[in-house]
């Protein structure tokens, strides 16, 4: 496979992103760390480790949209690694919390965070954390230990935030606690600033319509030429979301947009929480076949509403191919007056001002 460095400068040749001196630093730093902390064996690693003390991971951070995401994903398909995974950080600690929770209750172990630090060690070898920040005490007391055990097992980690280290668990209970754990990531980690003063997410004008009717060949070509552009024409891949301990997976999602059938949405038994979590997730939702709903259908519209809520409320960019314009959606029901806000939503959703 290709270094994430060529992989970056593919994208440049290509036009799939512009130029960004800082960008162009980072992932030439990052790329020199893992072709050496991925080939330990080499004399050049050999000969750098007698020298001096080389990182054991990356910690990228800058402002919302500067493109942190897109560079840990360049490395993360780049590198060939068959125990990898990418996964947010809240996600993870839950999992992490969980495996406590079972060692403890068994009583195997004498000390339940070296034995679930080793085991997630042997599974993960190159692990990628998205947003990265620390909100509670119960995380905060154990990742110090949890990262340096993954270090000494040999798993490399790269992680984005929006906070430099010093900035973390700012006002955090016992934060004098967690303060050690500033200065491991300081003098174990490549500590890497990206802030640009740009926000590439928001700089994605839209150019066009974003509610296409009826469902034919045209509108389905439609909204996949518009979930191209500002996916930057790259592929899909997947990603889950934990949602209180629940897995909720999204089978095509690029570079913050994520594409559903409203039947993905709104014929599977999920509410307002998960609709949110997308939400908060991804800046540009597709939304494919929304069909007229009839009297029956009065599940599958409250949860429409309630997408439709959530999405408006976070200021989501959103696409829909439907069946109708948003008044011949659903006519009839005893969701019909509910209904009304959310045809009141989707044409604001569409004018120029929301946009």
């Amino acid at each position: 496979m290709k270094s994430p460095l060529s992989t970056y400068n593919d994208y440049l040749d290509k036009n799939l992103i512009k130029v960004d001196d800082q960008q162009k630093l980072a992932i030439q730093e990052i790329d020199t760390f893992l072709s050496q902390s991925l080939n330990k064996s080499s004399s050049i690693y050999l000969s750098l480790k007698k020298r001096k003390k080389l990182p054991k991971g990356v910690y990228l951070y800058g402002e919302a949209g500067v493109g942190k995401t897109m560079l840990m994903d360049i490395c993360f398909n780049s590198i060939d690694i068959k125990k990898k995974k990418r996964i947010h950080f809240q996600e993870f600690m839950i999992d992490i919390h969980n495996r406590l929770h079972e060692r403890r209750k068994s009583k195997a172990k004498a000390d339940p965070l070296l034995s679930v630090g080793r085991e997630v060690a042997s599974e993960i070898k190159f692990l990628c954390f998205d947003e990265f920040q620390i909100y509670d005490i119960a995380d905060a007391s154990i990742i110090e230990r949890l990262f340096t055990i993954l270090f000494e097992e040999g798993t490399i980690i790269i992680s984005t935030s929006n906070l430099k280290p010093t900035k973390l668990y700012a006002d955090g209970l016992h934060r004098d606690r967690f303060i050690p754990f500033i200065s491991f990531l300081e003098n174990d980690c490549l500590v890497i600033n990206i802030d640009n003063g740009k926000d590439y997410r928001k700089n994605r004008v839209i150019d066009g319509e974003t509610y296409f009717s009826p469902l034919n060949d045209a509108s389905k070509e439609s909204i996949s030429a518009m979930f191209k552009k500002f996916s930057n024409g790259l592929p899909y891949s997947e990603k889950t979301l934990f949602i209180k301990g629940r897995e909720l997976k999204i089978e095509k999602q690029a570079l913050g947009c994520a594409r559903f059938n409203f039947e993905d949405l709104c014929g599977k038994p999920l509410g307002a929480e998960d609709f949110l979590s997308i939400a908060k997730e991804f800046d540009f939702i597709f939304i494919e076949n929304i069909p007229k709903m009839s009297p029956e259908k009065r599940n599958e519209a409250k949860r429409f509403i309630s997408l439709i809520d959530a999405l408006y409320d976070n200021k989501n960019k959103v696409f829909i191919t439907a069946d109708g314009e948003p008044e011949e959606l659903y006519v009839k029901g005893d969701s019909k007056f509910e209904f009304q806000r959310c045809i009141s939503r989707l044409h604001e959703m569409r004018s120029k001002e929301y946009l």
